[in-house]
């Protein structure tokens, strides 16, 4: 019986990211204007949930757009 060094699971993670930027949506820029305030508790809710800005934007407007649908 030969010994092997173990399998790290950096493969693993590298195919993962791969994969995920390989069936990313493309993006479009939006900038708007906000008020400082609601900018500071934004990132400071962000940061909180170790998570990025824009993916709490993203979710917030799809949440607000389907329930604010006229279809």
């Amino acid at each position: 019986m030969a010994l092997q060094a173990k399998k790290t699971r950096r493969k693993r993670q590298e195919k993962e990211a791969a994969l995920t930027e390989a069936t990313k949506e493309e993006t479009k820029r939006l900038n708007a204007e906000i008020p400082k305030t609601l900018h500071n508790k934004l990132k400071m809710f962000a940061a909180s949930r170790e998570t990025k800005i824009t993916d709490v934007v993203i979710k917030a407007l799809n949440e607000y757009m389907s329930k604010n649908s006229n279809e």
